[in-house]
């Protein structure tokens, strides 16, 4: 049955998403210099990565339950693979944040004034306890709403409701750590189903001309040079770092171009046949990776400071730091799997 479900292209893609997404943290504990190119070309080309994921699992979503949905199963999969992973890997960031950090900008009143418990509920709740962890509730909420979202795309009016919905998305600009849980819900859902709308007729777009995709490629690096020249102006991620309670309902070009992105690749993985042992493997341990990089990044940033020594300023020292994390978040996730086999996904997600 899963040979019939599974798409190869799909997985490369997954493989290449979870890859850039590591890049992105990588990227922020560089010191970069005011005019470097690089680092404007890695924000302005990875900052809203996120989307690409999303979009992934919109379009598996659609896949898998095109004909009927088992939500009883499907939350259940979820709660194994994903939240209990979560849970566990989560542990090590709230201890430090419980015992160690007294202030922060996300900080609520609720926070600073209730017990131990209410704490941890609270980081559990909201993913603020590491940065990449917002992630989890935010996808956990989407999860909750698949009879809905499976109705959606079982309707004859998904051909319009689907590219409708996500237009109205690219009205949003906040979300991500800085963000509150409702902000990433709003970004992110429309996402979600242009992925499902992308899934659902992707004979269609799979098949689509080499002008359509030229002119696509054409949009994206277009919109990429006029933000990196500041020829246009899009906030992106730490922005949000800055001024969290920010709120924007203006045009999202980078969203928009990020969608394009990802429509550019799947149609490129599909019809180059695209196939790497590397995207293989990342895609396999995907859900491990996402769960764990972070915990690396942030080993890296305390023996800089507690050794004093000198911080990664240029591309050099960047594209190390990235070999370095996605390969010890690999071979950490590659030896769960070989202890506690096929228990290694309640552990890791992987």
């Amino acid at each position: 049955m899963r040979s019939k479900q599974f798409l190869g292209y799909i997985h490369q893609f997954r493989g290449l998403a979870i890859l850039l997404i590591v890049g992105v943290h990588c990227r922020t504990t560089v010191s970069w210099p005011s005019d470097s190119w690089l680092n404007k070309l890695l924000t302005f080309g990875l900052d809203s990565s996120t989307v690409l994921f999303v979009f992934i699992s919109g379009f598996l979503f659609q896949h898998l339950n095109t004909h009927a949905l088992d939500y009883k199963d499907y939350l259940w999969k979820k709660l194994k693979y994903v939240l209990i992973p979560y849970v566990i890997v989560s542990i090590p960031a709230i201890v430090d944040k419980v015992f160690f950090e007294e202030t922060a900008v996300w900080m609520t009143s609720f926070y600073q004034t209730t017990g131990m418990a209410g704490k941890i509920v609270f980081l559990l709740a909201t993913g603020k306890h590491s940065g990449p962890f917002y992630f989890i509730p935010m996808i956990a909420i989407i999860y909750l709403l698949a009879p809905v979202l499976f109705r959606l795309q079982k309707t004859n009016q998904f051909g319009w409701a689907g590219p409708t919905m996500a237009f109205a998305g690219l009205f949003t600009y906040a979300y991500g750590y800085y963000a509150n849980l409702l902000e990433s819900l709003i970004y992110f859902l429309p996402v979600y189903i242009f992925g499902m709308w992308i899934g659902k007729y992707k004979d269609r777009v799979l098949g689509v001309s080499t002008y359509v995709i030229a002119l696509l490629v054409f949009f994206y690096l277009t919109v990429l040079t006029l933000e990196m020249t500041g020829g246009i102006h899009s906030e992106h991620l730490q922005f949000f770092e800055n001024d969290p309670h920010y709120v924007t309902t203006n045009f999202n070009l980078s969203k928009l171009k990020e969608l394009t992105l990802a429509v550019v690749l799947l149609i490129s993985f599909h019809r180059l046949k695209l196939s790497s042992t590397l995207l293989t493997t990342l895609g396999n341990y995907s859900f491990g990776i996402y769960f764990i990089h972070i915990y690396f990044i942030n080993l890296i940033e305390k023996t800089v400071i507690y050794f004093k020594l000198p911080t990664i300023q240029n591309g050099g020292g960047y594209v190390l730091l990235l070999l370095f994390v996605i390969t010890a978040s690999g071979l950490c996730v590659w030896m769960t799997k070989k202890i506690f086999k096929q228990h290694s996904r309640l552990l890791v997600g992987s």
